[in-house]
């Protein structure tokens, strides 16, 4: 099957995900700034782009017209130009509007506890505004011990007990969920009795204006796409 362009309004981590993995450790080459700005560049994009990738993805998704055939995000080889792209969207997360979302969403879930959280879930596919799940602290004494590990994911699908999610440092795997057990979660070394929380962001709180105004995004993702590709040498595909 082609999936260049095709058409759906469910979420699928191998088409509507990145292609490649979250880039851990790639930090931006500056010539000027000095210690300060390389620690928080370090600080940033030290641990990859995984905010930056998940808003981006699921931003693309929403942002589709109701319809319309779209190009799978999945076939986007890494180039410069959407690096720099997903080094904007993940800079929104330190936006005050951002993390007056994140604070509040954390107040509300109890101190990200699980049962609260889940139970307000809005999923990519069936929400005009989806949620992103973080995974980041509970009230405890390992909070700025997770909080410097946070991780984001895109929940697009709940079967039982079980929240699917599309995670960037797994590209293209559907089978990657979180286990729901009573009142705490488990996802990859992410465990709500070891201290971590979950905050739900809704995708709005991200973007500074309505999610129905989106035709200068799209034509700011049509520019990436075309730029990525004279980069990547006109082909897709790379990983």
């Amino acid at each position: 099957m082609d999936t260049r362009s095709i058409c759906s309004n469910k979420f699928d981590p191998a088409r509507d995900g990145f292609g490649f993995r979250n880039l851990v450790g790639r930090l931006p080459n500056r010539s000027g700034g000095g210690g300060i700005l390389r620690r928080f560049d370090a600080f940033v994009y030290g641990k990859g782009l995984c905010f930056g990738m998940v808003l981006a993805s699921l931003f693309y998704f929403v942002d589709s017209p109701a319809g319309a055939r779209r190009r799978a995000l999945s076939e986007l080889p890494l180039a410069p130009g959407l690096l720099t792209v997903l080094r904007g969207y993940q800079l929104r997360q330190f936006h005050p509007r951002v993390v007056l979302a994140v604070v509040w969403a954390w107040l509300a879930s109890g101190g990200g506890r699980p049962g609260r959280a889940f139970r307000r879930l809005r999923l990519a596919g069936e929400s005009p505004d989806p949620h992103l799940l973080c995974f980041g602290p509970s009230f405890n004494r390992r909070f700025f011990y997770c909080l410097a590990r946070a991780h984001a994911v895109v929940p697009y699908r709940i079967q039982e007990r079980r929240v699917y999610v599309y995670d960037p440092n797994y590209p293209g795997d559907r089978g990657r969920f979180v286990e729901l057990r009573c009142r705490e979660f488990v996802y990859d070394g992410f465990r709500s009795l070891e201290g971590w929380g979950v905050v739900l962001l809704p995708l709005s709180s991200c973007l500074g204006r309505r999610l129905s105004d989106g035709a200068s995004n799209r034509v700011k993702w049509a520019r990436t796409d075309v730029r990525t590709r004279e980069e990547a040498g006109g082909t897709y595909g790379g990983r």
